[in-house]
């Protein structure tokens, strides 16, 4: 029987392995973004707490905001499909590139704002796993500026794919993907130093008690949460009936004719 391990797609075991581990961040960002890695310099994650304290008690996204020379990155794991999610990422990275203008200081000096996402659904209607977009002219297709870049990898499109020692964009997301100690023992089986670095760090963090404590309480939060807003909606909808009842009583209509109406 497998012997199941901590998910790196669970975003507390996502940023653990990411944020703590800044050679595998490294080595992470230079793979998917096809950055050589001696121009990763002086990288410096802005927001290295597995999960930050939220004075109103809040859920928080644990996204991975960094520096990386002159480019700004925020990398996030997103599990579940939300309606606005487009909207949202945008928004974010909107405010990481607004975020790093300086008083007095030229608009060319602005860094690069890169938005990595990946994702555990489907969200483009393309084979492909990978999704980038940038600012470009309609027709001509004329890059307009290079300061944004989106990124999307879509887990769900990758089931099934071999493991090719040669991709390593593929290995990375795999190791995001990994469930069991046998997918883990295939990526280590590629002997590539900074694969099986991540490897060994998904079996530590697996026996990390307080990380398993983490996401547990993570999840009975958002467990918590999700039961608020689904009773709040059934209160909205019975408040909203009440009104609607009484508005038709009020125009001479009977209890059975009203009735016949709700239940329709």
């Amino acid at each position: 029987m497998e012997t199941k391990i901590i998910s790196p797609k669970k975003d507390i075991a996502f940023k653990a392995l990411f944020g703590q581990n800044e050679d595998i961040l490294a080595g992470f960002i230079s793979d998917t973004l096809s950055i050589p890695l001696n121009e990763i310099t002086n990288l410096k994650v802005l927001n290295p707490e597995i999960v930050p304290k939220q004075p109103d008690g809040k859920l928080t996204r644990l996204d991975i905001k960094l520096t990386a020379g002159n480019k700004n990155i925020d990398i996030e794991m997103q599990v579940a499909k939300e309606e606005d999610y487009k909207e949202r990422i945008l928004c974010y990275w909107a405010n990481m590139y607004s975020e790093n203008s300086r008083s007095g200081y030229p608009y060319l000096t602005l860094n690069q704002a890169i938005s990595l996402n990946i994702l555990d659904f489907i969200m483009f209607g393309c084979k492909e796993y990978q999704s980038s977009f940038s600012i470009r002219e309609d027709k001509r297709h004329e890059l307009f500026s290079d300061k944004l870049a989106l990124y999307f990898f879509e887990l769900r499109k990758i089931t099934g794919k071999r493991i090719d020692p040669d991709d390593h964009k593929l290995l990375w997301l795999q190791l995001i993907n990994a469930e069991s100690e046998e997918e883990l023992s295939k990526l280590e089986n590629t002997n590539i130093p900074i694969i099986r670095k991540g490897v060994n760090a998904v079996y530590k963090l697996s026996n990390d008690e307080k990380v398993r404590e983490l996401i547990r309480q993570r999840e009975e939060a958002e467990a918590l949460e999700n039961s608020r807003l689904y009773n709040a909606e059934r209160r909205g909808r019975a408040d909203r009936e009440a009104e609607i009842v009484s508005k038709l009583l009020a125009s001479g209509m009977s209890e059975n004719q009203i009735q016949k109406i709700l239940n329709s």
